[in-house]
C-alpha cells in the first residue's frame, strides 16, 4: 500500500512539473523569427552575378538562418527571365558556421547526387551564387565549403573544384 502511495505521488509531481506553459498566438516571436532583407546573387545577362534583395523570415539561430536563405536563392531570381541556378530538385539539408569563419552547405536532391549534367559557366555561377549569398548575408562568414549529401564534394558538375572552402570572389559581381 505504502508503495502504491510514493508511487502515485511521484507521478502527480511529475504530471505537476511537465505543465507546459499555452502555445503563443504568435510563433514567429516564439521561436524567434523576423524578417530581415537578404540578398542573393543570381546569374545576370552579363554571366556574371547580380544582387537581388528579398525580405524573408529568418529564425535568430545562424544555422537556421542560413539554410532559409540558401533556400530562398533556390526558389529562384524574381525576375522569370532569369533562369535557376541550381537544378530544381536540389534541397538544402543543412548549413552550419565554424568558429574560425568557414561555413559548410550541405547540398542534395537526385539531380545533384546522381551527376548534374550542366556547363562549366553554369557551375562557376552556381558555387559561386552560394558563396557571395552566404558571405553577404553572414559577415562573420569568410568561407564557404560546399558538402552534397554531408560528403565533401569534389565538383557540383565535374568541372569546379570545390573540394576546399571558397572565399568570395568580387570578379564574379556585376557592378
Amino acid at each position: 500500500m505504502r508503495k502504491t502511495a510514493v508511487v502515485l505521488l511521484v507521478l502527480a509531481l511529475a504530471a505537476g512539473a511537465c505543465k507546459k506553459k499555452p502555445l503563443s498566438t504568435n510563433l514567429n516571436v516564439e521561436n524567434k523569427v523576423a524578417v530581415r532583407t537578404v540578398t542573393l546573387y543570381f546569374e545576370a545577362p552579363d554571366m556574371l552575378l547580380a544582387a537581388e534583395s528579398r525580405n524573408v523570415a529568418l529564425p535568430e539561430n545562424h544555422a537556421g538562418a542560413m539554410s532559409a536563405v540558401v533556400r530562398e536563392l533556390f526558389k529562384g531570381s524574381a525576375n522569370t527571365s532569369i533562369p535557376r541556378i541550381f537544378p530544381a530538385d536540389t534541397v538544402v539539408r543543412g548549413a552550419y558556421l565554424l568558429p574560425d569563419g568557414t561555413a559548410f552547405v550541405d547540398l542534395g536532391g537526385a539531380t545533384l547526387t546522381s551527376g548534374w549534367g550542366t556547363g562549366t559557366h553554369e557551375e562557376l555561377m552556381a558555387a559561386w551564387s552560394v558563396v557571395q549569398t552566404i558571405t553577404t548575408n553572414f559577415p562573420e562568414t569568410k568561407r564557404v565549403r560546399i558538402l552534397i549529401n554531408g560528403t565533401p564534394a569534389e565538383t557540383l558538375a565535374g568541372h569546379i573544384d570545390i573540394g576546399r572552402a571558397l572565399k568570395p570572389n568580387p570578379a564574379w559581381i556585376h557592378r
